[in-house]
């Protein structure tokens, strides 16, 4: 369905529903034109969707249009662990390889970073550290923003964008405390709440700048479908002491800015 046909519809049976983004989903899972369809008419009218293998960039490449539905592909640490050793350079050289055939229609290089619950080891943590450097390296070449997931690995996530040099960062469903936190406002740096309320995230939330906010499902992953950012706005809301609306729109324009999104809507993606 026409993005414009969508925006009537919307217009028509939701009047008062108020314009939301998601900064991190993951569509290529849910497959479902349905699915985004329902999370325009709900009011999500940006979702950037992120890959994280090769099968996973190719579909979210296709599932992309550049008009509600931008794409970020890259390897997160996760998967970078399952590539045979052999294969390592054939799989960084085709996704490289399809990041820069694609350059001017993607928005970001993600999700990739380092998680240590799925491999701590010594010569684990150098694989993903291999991967995180190459997709960083490719990131600053096509001059795009990272989106970096980070798990039980924070502080070495940090280090390593410092060491690395970083430009646009994100930091994806952020597992910082206030300290982390303060670093990544220092940087520059931009940091996505999930729908998931804690109490460290709470103070996070509490102490960053709104300029310096994003919000995300991590669908459907963390939330059932793109829908549950709204979840991800309302708490950062209530934690501001600020209007929905005002929030909401704020955080809107966060991501679209972060992302370029205005300068890569409406083209048209090649298909694989």
């Amino acid at each position: 369905m026409q993005t414009k046909q969508l925006l009537q519809e919307r217009q028509e049976l939701h009047k008062d529903i108020v314009e939301m983004a998601d900064a991190h989903c993951h569509l290529s899972i849910m497959d479902d034109s349905a699915i985004i369809r329902d999370a325009v008419l709900g009011g999500v009218l940006t979702m950037v969707t992120n890959g994280v293998d090769t099968p996973s960039n190719i579909k979210t490449l296709s599932v992309s249009d550049n008009k509600n539905v931008f794409a970020a592909i890259g390897i997160d640490p996760e998967h970078a662990l399952a590539i045979d050793e052999s294969e390592i350079e054939k799989e960084l050289a085709f996704n490289i390889g399809m990041a820069r055939q694609n350059s001017e229609r993607i928005v970001a290089i993600g999700e990739i970073g380092l998680d240590y619950s799925v491999g701590g080891g010594p010569h684990n943590i150098s694989r993903q550290k291999r991967v995180f450097g190459a997709m960083i390296e490719l990131a600053a070449e096509l001059k795009l923003p990272i989106s970096v997931h980070s798990r039980n690995a924070i502080k070495d996530v940090l280090e390593f964008l410092d060491e690395k040099e970083a430009g646009r960062v994100h930091l994806h469903f952020f597992e910082g405390g206030v300290e982390e936190a303060r670093i990544a406002v220092k940087r520059g740096y931009m940091i996505s709440v999930p729908p998931i309320e804690s109490p460290k995230r709470k103070r996070v939330i509490a102490m960053m700048p709104m300029d310096n906010l994003m919000a995300e499902s991590d669908a459907p992953v963390v939330g059932r479908t793109p829908k549950a950012v709204e979840k991800s706005i309302r708490y950062i809301s209530s934690i501001k002491g600020l209007p929905f609306d005002q929030v909401a729109s704020a955080l809107t324009s966060n991501t679209r800015k972060f992302f370029d999104i205005g300068a890569r809507s409406g083209r048209k993606l090649m298909r694989y």
